[in-house]
């Protein structure tokens, strides 16, 4: 028996881990049920659902925002932008009819959807990226008349 499962009850991990799926939980608290999950044998759907969970968040690696101005940043922004949104959808349509291979699951105020929902968020997300990139776009266009223009300037006053 692990020193874990000696302080711990089954249910009180199971607490925990509805605390953490509920987004209840300090980071200090979810670092620390992390610990007990990695460190317990006890096995029921909401602690395999959680520790699934933490492999996910665990897996995802946060760098610093640093502020860019550049035109070019902001068109790669919203090219990841657009890249996230298509990998969204391609996980909502798959293209096997094997839907034992993949599994997804999408929380909402912390909260688990459904697949119709998880559907709609993600066409609603696409939207919003359809209408960044058309005002990147149009950024653009405006950019590169400024540069035409500051040119045409230049080579004037020449």
């Amino acid at each position: 028996m692990n020193p874990v499962d000696s302080q711990f009850t089954k249910e009180e991990v199971e607490r925990l881990c509805e605390l953490y799926l509920d987004c209840r939980l300090s980071v200090l608290e979810e670092t620390e049920l992390e610990y007990v999950l990695m460190h317990c044998d006890f096995d029921s759907p909401i602690v395999n659902e959680t520790k699934e969970m933490m492999a996910v968040s665990r897996a995802i690696k946060l760098e610093a925002v640093r502020p860019h101005k550049s035109f070019w940043t902001w068109s790669l922004r919203g090219a990841a932008c657009v890249a996230i949104a298509l990998g969204v959808f391609a996980i909502f349509n798959p293209v096997n009819t094997n839907e034992n291979d993949d599994r997804c699951i999408v929380y909402v105020e912390g909260k688990r959807a459904s697949g119709d929902e998880a559907q709609k968020i993600a066409e609603a997300d696409v939207a919003k990226m359809q209408q960044f990139i058309e005002v990147v776009n149009e950024q653009q266009v405006q950019e590169e008349a400024k540069v035409e223009e500051f040119m045409n300037h230049i080579n004037q006053s020449r």
